[in-house]
């Protein structure tokens, strides 16, 4: 799924547990305080501990009456102040059951949750709750964990309290499937969308949002479509639905069946605007199908049904480079960015032609580019042409780009990690260089010797110059570095004349001053 499909649907999830989470939660914890009661005098058998267990001291009683009092006055920092104190006083399990959830309830109020989750917790730990009540308090928990979006703790909670007794109902199910979207544990999550999808009686739009959102997740392409086709024949009048199921035949390779879900769209009179047309091609990029979407709205700018703006265009080219067809992007980038003359669409041209190979043009549109300027993080550009010119053999003018991002921030280590990387394969290349010289050298040189010694032992007259001095032919290897005397002229070990000369004055001035 695309980041873009992924925040549109972070955004529903959250809108949906905006909604509901805070206010069953809200409900809950109060009907639970005020079931509690009874449930204790009901439900004897489900009691923990000893009758006398369940017994409140009258030093404890009267403030914790009192505490009611201020709760029933909605006075949340009376009962805090009011019920803190009466911890250190050695109460029994059950008053301090009483003591942490009463003053949970007041923390929760106040809006300090976490506080409230703590008392709520203690309050179980206290082992003086019965089991309709530990229930009761499990669900409290995890609602506010959900709201605080600690996700997998509030989940791991409410299954506590279904496995204590909780009825796993439709809006249970529902609350749970939302906090498992909210945590991205899709495949966990979704058995809880799809027992709220079953058990809602009447089943409701948010439940078949929920499901689809769990199936796309997972990828669960031919759900997702038998899904869609029920929304669509239950509401025909909904152009978000076609235009959803459109996009999954599409990706099913159904592209009759996406034809015929267009043209009854066309039929019922829901694509006659050029922005209609436009979303249509939007969806398919929603929907990890980009191509289509750029198929579609090229074919429709062709067709003069939409028109070529600046805006159009753009939103082609997104889709094109999105969906990797960087060849059909080029020409409408380059069209965008003769248009405006703007670094940016210079710099999306460019990397379109690297992307494709197309160096030659990449390294121009590059340079032209940052010639603009007015896009962010230029060292990044920087890096690219530097990348783009190494590529194309071109080292130095590589270490030149390199060397103008090496102080950014955005691309200091990358462009600092190739002007290493440059000069130390430059300096590996002149190293062998050297050394392939210096074999040479040294291979020619005992060549050469050799074959001095034959043509002074068996050489003829023709072997001498005038001077009598021997003739040798010289390896093509050798020339660059020997006469046709044997005489270095010329790399590793060669002294030339004027040094040897200078060195010989040297020699003599020494002797001089010695004698």
């Amino acid at each position: 799924m695309t980041s873009q499909t992924k925040v549109r649907s972070d955004r529903r999830f959250r809108w949906m547990l905006a909604m509901s989470a805070p206010l069953v939660a809200l409900l809950i914890i109060f009907m639970s305080i005020a079931d509690a009661e009874a449930q204790r005098r009901n439900r004897q058998e489900d009691q923990e501990g000893s009758e006398e267990d369940r017994t409140m001291s009258a030093q404890m009683g009267e403030p914790i009456l009192e505490a009611q009092e201020c709760l029933n006055n909605d006075n949340f920092t009376c009962v805090i102040n009011t019920l803190t104190p009466l911890l250190s006083q050695s109460p029994n399990n059950f008053e301090r059951f009483v003591i942490h959830r009463m003053r949970g309830v007041a923390y929760f109020s106040s809006d300090r949750s976490q506080q409230a989750i703590q008392d709520f917790e203690a309050a179980i730990n206290t082992g003086a709750a019965t089991t309709d009540e530990r229930v009761a308090l499990r669900m409290n928990i995890g609602q506010l964990y959900i709201v605080n979006e600690q996700y997998s703790q509030g989940i791991a909670a409410m299954e506590q309290a279904i496995r204590e007794g909780a009825t796993l109902n439709a809006n249970l199910a529902m609350m749970l499937a939302q906090a498992y979207g909210q945590a991205e544990r899709y495949s966990e999550g979704i058995r809880y969308a799809q027992i709220a999808f079953d058990q809602a009686s009447p089943r409701e739009r948010r439940h078949y949002d929920l499901l689809l959102f769990f199936l796309q997740q997972l990828d669960r392409v031919p759900q997702q479509r038998d899904l869609i086709q029920e929304m669509v024949e239950r509401w025909p009048g909904e152009r978000n639905y076609w235009t959803s199921l459109v996009a999954l035949m599409a990706r099913t390779n159904d592209e009759q069946g996406a034809f015929e879900a267009n043209k009854l769209m066309y039929l019922n009179g829901m694509l006659n605007e050029e922005r209609e047309i436009i979303r249509i091609a939007q969806y398919y990029s929603y929907f990890e199908y980009p191509y289509r979407g750029a198929v579609i709205l090229e074919r429709e700018m062709n067709a003069g049904r939409v028109n070529r703006t600046r805006q159009n265009l753009e939103t082609l080219a997104n889709m094109w480079r999105q969906a990797r067809e960087f060849d059909r992007a080029i020409p409408v980038l380059r069209q965008l960015a003769q248009q405006s003359n703007s670094g940016d669409d210079y710099l999306k041209l460019a990397e379109a032609l690297y992307q494709e190979n197309e160096l030659a043009d990449a390294e121009t549109a590059f340079e032209q580019a940052l010639q603009r300027g007015g896009f962010n993080r230029p060292g990044d550009a920087w890096a690219l042409l530097g990348t783009v010119r190494y590529e194309r053999g071109n080292r130095q003018d590589a270490l030149q780009a390199f060397g103008r991002c090496s102080n950014m921030t955005e691309s200091r280590r990358t462009c600092q990690g190739w002007t290493t990387f440059i000069n130390g394969e430059l300096a590996a290349e002149e190293q062998a260089r050297l050394l392939r010289i210096r074999v040479t050298v040294e291979e020619c040189r005992n060549t050469i010797r050799e074959e001095l010694v034959i043509i002074t032992l068996t050489g003829d007259e023709d072997s001498f110059d005038e001077e009598g001095r021997a003739i040798v032919t010289i390896p093509e290897r050798c020339q660059p570095y020997f006469n046709q005397y044997g005489d270095q002229t010329a790399g590793p070990g060669f002294v030339a004349e004027v040094e040897e000369d200078a060195e010989a004055d040297a020699e003599g001035a020494e002797a001089s001053e010695a004698g």
